[in-house]
């Protein structure tokens, strides 16, 4: 395994593998701990709304970018992290890593996307609560972690969910979505001094197209 921090501020890590198949993950370090003044579930709210529309692609292209690769294209919150992730062939490493730079740099949030997304939030955290294990456990965690930014729940509530604008998104991945806090980590059967080599250039190309 290699790895480094690009010029950037970006820390990094490949591995090859055996598999034609390749992954590649930009986990953000802003997850429901760093809410802070925001509404609670906001980190989540992002994670589902990064995929809304860039400044280069709208909602339906970002949708089946990755699905005409037959690839896939993912993302989940944690109580610490927003992880953005996608796996596909290895020739095609190159427009997942670049897909998911953009989703975290160049997102738009458009208001009307926000507000159909928002349904998607809520609909979830009433499923939740239908889901006995997961409202105990996010009971439990209230109580164990109680005084802690890690008490919040990560789907937030329904009433802070309701109170999520589309400036408030923004100005969280201003904030939150910064070189020093991402980690990029790609797994594929490519050399890893090239594979080093590429990833480093990917973030390269990013930046320089996005700042």
């Amino acid at each position: 395994m290699k790895s480094g921090v690009s010029k950037e501020g970006i820390r990094y890590a490949v591995r090859q593998s055996g598999r034609s198949v390749a992954y590649c993950a930009l986990t953000i370090g802003c997850g429901t701990r760093y809410e802070g003044r925001y509404p609670a579930g906001i980190a989540h709210f992002v994670e589902h709304t990064l995929f809304r529309g860039t400044s280069r692609k709208s909602a339906a292209v970002i949708t089946g970018y990755l699905d005409r690769l037959g690839g896939e294209l993912n993302a989940y919150t944690t109580k610490e992290e927003i992880v953005l992730h996608a796996t596909v062939l290895k020739e095609d490493l190159g427009k997942a890593a670049r897909l998911l730079f953009e989703l975290a740099t160049e997102a738009t949030f458009p208001d009307k996307e926000i507000q159909t997304e928002r349904g998607v939030v809520l609909d979830e955290i009433i499923s939740y609560k239908d889901n006995p294990a997961e409202d105990v456990y996010d009971r439990f965690e209230e109580l164990l972690f109680a005084g802690s930014p890690l008490q919040t729940p990560i789907l937030g509530t329904t009433a802070s969910v309701k109170k999520i604008t589309p400036q408030m998104l923004r100005s969280f991945v201003r904030e939150q979505f910064i070189p020093e806090k991402m980690v990029f980590t790609v797994v594929a059967d490519i050399d890893e001094a090239k594979l080093e080599k590429r990833v480093l250039k990917i973030i390269d190309y990013v930046f320089s197209q996005s700042h």
